[in-house]
């Protein structure tokens, strides 16, 4: 959520998230893992039959159910994870997550072990994705000035950059096609300017998706477009965090149609499930809500609880 001027009430809320902010999985959870909510949910990323989220308020990462909300899986603070918003799951199992407040790219163990520091990248950074060469994860920046988009390699090797003088940018994912969508707009995109774009991660460029809204007349662009995430069939799911909606994008024509709102007040970013299941986060709160596609292109929404 990057901004340079956009109003007190826009810098209050960058300040809240950067002060805040900052192998298989086994089949059910241990008897005594506790089921107590994240206090976020954040950034989240699909494994198997399970969702990673990303709590950045609560300094951890929790694996759970989409079907049932149960906590199969958690790493906290006791092994140094930090303000954790956006998760990724590496070859091998491990998982990668930003944290926004002290600027870090941090690696965690599965199974035992301390949360090691893959890159130290500066201040804001936030959204991340997994290579498709499961080499490497690409990182952007939600916040102050920053316009890259960097490139850490798994193997502790040197951090490139992929691009810089880009939009300010938020939770991303790869298509089909190989190309990063990526929302745009940050704060200031809380006025209805968010939009939507693609980065070529070979050469660094990047193009933006003109988006129309045929159903709804007048509308330009996403109030705060926070979270991006991509189908197997190439169509985009985008988040919208103020008025909390999930809209889905036919990249080639910009169509946008809405998939369904949300009750929460303002949502942070998006994942599109293998069985055609979209979840939006939470900014606050520990739920997520579930938008589970049915005849015709509808969909149900309900609200799934992370844990207790």
């Amino acid at each position: 959520m990057r901004t340079r001027r956009a109003g007190a009430a826009l810098a209050a809320m960058v300040g809240l998230v950067l002060v805040a902010a900052a192998c298989s999985p086994p089949s059910s959870p241990p008897a005594a893992l506790s089921q107590q909510p994240p206090i976020a949910v954040n950034g989240m990323v699909q494994e198997g039959a399970s969702v990673w989220v990303a709590d950045l308020f609560g300094k951890q990462v929790v694996r759970f159910s989409p079907d049932t909300g149960t906590i199969e899986e958690r790493y906290g603070m006791d092994v140094g994870v930090c303000t954790a918003d956006d998760p990724v799951v590496v070859p091998g199992g491990d998982v990668v997550a930003t944290c926004p407040t002290e600027g870090l790219v941090i690696r965690i163990p599965r199974g035992g072990g301390t949360a090691t520091t893959l890159a130290n990248v500066g201040r804001g950074v936030n959204p991340i994705a997994l290579e498709p060469s499961g080499t490497s994860v690409l990182v952007g920046f939600g916040a102050g000035d920053d316009d890259r988009l960097l490139r850490i390699p798994l193997d502790g090797g040197p951090v490139t950059t992929v691009a810089a003088g880009l939009p300010a940018l938020n939770g991303f994912g790869f298509g089909p096609d190989g190309l990063l969508y990526v929302p745009t707009g940050g704060v200031p995109g809380l006025f209805g300017t968010g939009g939507l774009g693609r980065i070529d991660t070979a050469t660094g460029a990047f193009t933006t998706i003109p988006l129309t809204f045929p159903d709804e007349p007048g509308k330009i662009g996403l109030q705060f477009a926070v979270g991006a995430d991509v189908a197997a069939d190439g169509t985009v799911f985008v988040a919208q965090g103020l008025n909390a909606a999930v809209y889905a994008v036919d990249p080639s024509t910009g169509v946008a149609r809405l998939v369904g709102r949300s009750p929460v007040g303002v949502a942070d970013n998006v994942v599109v499930l293998t069985d055609g299941r979209v979840l939006l986060s939470n900014f606050t709160g520990g739920a997520v809500t579930v938008f589970t596609p049915g005849p015709g292109g509808t969909y149900t929404t309900s609200e799934l609880r992370v844990g207790g």
